[in-house]
């Protein structure tokens, strides 16, 4: 079974986004996203923790459009807002959604 982070590599590549890119998008060299696709007991949990981070999307019930998890963990994980109401509510429902990331890993639970 493929993880996430896989899933969504293929379906970068089969797009025509090439191993250089994604690379470079998540900090990593072509050579190293290469032999992570290709060896399955390659141990590339860092590799896949930048590709989540980099690619993976949920749905902001607050701003009802998909964001990246970057900008879901920059919503959910500052501090409360306190100058403006409509942020403040925003992070408030943050704080109770699923997709809320772990603050300790920095990617959804």
């Amino acid at each position: 079974m493929l993880s996430n982070a896989r899933r969504i590599v293929n379906e970068l590549l089969a797009a025509g986004t090439t191993k250089t890119t994604i690379g470079r998008d998540i900090g990593y060299s072509r050579a190293a996203v290469s032999r992570w696709l290709s060896e399955p007991d390659y141990n590339g949990a860092s590799i896949e923790a930048a590709v989540v981070a980099r690619y993976s999307r949920a749905a902001c019930p607050v701003l009802k459009a998909e964001i990246t998890i970057a900008q879901c963990s920059a919503y959910a994980l500052a501090a409360c807002p306190t100058s403006n109401a409509r942020d403040a509510r925003h992070w408030k429902t943050c704080q109770t959604c699923p997709h809320k990331p772990d603050p300790e890993k920095g990617v959804s639970k």
